[in-house]
């Protein structure tokens, strides 16, 4: 087993410019692809999931120095179909997709300004295409409460024989997915522990991956809708998934998870638990002899975790302001030892784009918030208001998350997938008139039973 040293980049572009490609891996991307040919439309989303959480994210092809994923490949055949069948049309814009499309134009702007010309545009435009793509595709595919159960339920079947890979290579050290590349052979480890990773890019990926999900699958189980045995053999498997991974991060996710949805009863006053939330945090930072965020260097769930470096990363980040304020910053390894490692999602969009890309990041996902707080109080159904407030807790998960780790590999697909799927679920449109004139002009959301 190999012991935890101190990447270059934390899962960055170590396979960038280069073919990746396992026989088996690509079998599965043209099943995929032809799967998704085939498939009725509810169906399609399923492909581009089994490419993302089943293959490591290094599989790849490169071409003229551009670097297609299967991940971004899938991306790119899903939004064609979308397109060829309409799905595209029934997005109605709004502020969530201003701010997500002036996020990644933004971005891909800072980077040709920091590293000059057009070369600087067509760097981030791989990551700009996967934001935006994987976004549009859960607006056009998620757009109902059914199409987030079939998805939800989807997740649940993958995590039985996740689960078996993750127990095996916890017994046997060694991670079966690296006959693809991409992933280590050897299992990580860190102080005589394991951390088993399956085809995630990292322990930390894979843990955060299964533990953002299952918030949703708790709230179908609440909701009493969908199969009752495959959505309690998730339930199960998800947590040991997360457990496997020995990483305090997803840990703690998996916490915050279970705590948000014990509020469940007051979720008519998250706004005000929020402002609760933010004057704590306040008193907090001003009776402290050190700054708030410096509670976070006191975290160590698994033992051996690097808190101190979250803490310090922010620190650093505010001391050295003036170097990416404007457009961001091409290196941060002089801030101290092991700042390259930006293991927090908030510094990592400063660090990419500036004050004006971190505050567009920020106030899309109070957009999001609002958008599901919003829905909660004009939903009708015991089902629906169980699986909203669930995806208000995965939300919520993500953005504790970010204090720790920024994503990278399968996870940004999947996370701005999930921020599409809540924008469309939470659209609110005007109902058909009825014929009862009291319930004329009320608001419900777009969605079914």
């Amino acid at each position: 087993m190999t012991e935890r040293v101190m990447p270059e980049h934390f899962g960055g572009a170590l396979w960038a410019d280069q073919t990746m490609v396992h026989p088996i891996g690509l079998a599965a991307l043209v099943a995929a692809l032809l799967a998704l040919l085939v498939l009725p439309r509810r169906f399609q989303l399923i492909p581009l999931l089994l490419i993302a959480v089943a293959l490591p994210g290094a599989q790849r092809i490169v071409v003229l120095s551009l670097d297609f994923t299967f991940v971004r490949i899938m991306i790119m055949a899903t939004l064609a179909v979308a397109i060829l069948s309409g799905q595209l049309r029934t997005i109605r814009w709004g502020m969530a997709d201003s701010l997500i499309l002036t996020a990644t134009l933004w971005n891909m702007l800072a980077s040709g300004i920091l590293i000059g010309g057009i070369d600087g545009v067509i760097t981030s435009a791989g990551g700009a295409f996967d934001t935006f793509g994987a976004y549009l595709v859960g607006r056009a595919y998620l757009h109902s409460f059914a199409d987030m159960r079939r998805m939800l339920l989807c997740f649940a079947l993958l995590s039985l024989p996740m689960l078996a890979f993750f127990i095996l290579e916890q017994l046997s050290g060694r991670n079966v997915f690296s006959v693809f590349g991409g992933v280590p052979a050897e299992t990580l480890a860190r102080y005589g522990r394991l951390r088993a990773q399956g085809p995630f890019m990292h322990p930390i990926m894979a843990g955060i991956c299964w533990a953002t999900i299952l918030p949703c699958l708790v709230a179908l189980w609440q909701g009493r809708v969908g199969n009752r045995l495959l959505i309690a053999a998730g339930i199960a498997s998800m947590p040991l998934i997360v457990l496997a991974t020995a990483s305090s991060t997803p840990v703690v996710a998996l916490m915050c998870g279970f705590a948000g949805l014990a509020f469940y009863t007051f979720r008519h006053y998250m706004r005000t638990m929020a402002m609760a939330m933010v004057a704590v945090l306040t008193v907090l930072h001003f009776s402290m002899d050190t700054p708030v965020w410096h509670l976070l260097s006191r975290i160590d769930i698994t033992g051996g975790s690097t808190g101190w470096h979250r803490y310090n990363l922010i620190q650093q980040s505010i001391n050295h302001v003036g170097e990416w304020w404007a457009f961001g910053t091409t290196a941060t390894a002089h801030w101290g030892w092991g700042m390259q490692d930006i293991t927090n999602q908030y510094v990592l969009e400063g660090v990419d784009g500036g004050i004006v890309q971190l505050l567009l990041f920020s106030f899309f996902l109070l957009v999001l918030f609002v958008r599901l707080g919003r829905a909660q109080k004009f939903t009708r159904s015991h089902a629906q208001s169980r699986l909203l407030w669930g995806m208000a807790v995965a939300l919520f998960v993500h953005c504790v998350s970010f204090l720790a780790v920024s994503y990278f590999g399968q996870m940004v697909c999947l996370f701005y997938l999930f921020c599409g799927a809540v924008v469309a679920v939470t659209e609110l449109r005007r109902p058909v008139p009825a014929r009862v004139p009291a319930t004329q002009g009320t608001l419900a959301p777009a969605t079914q039973n």
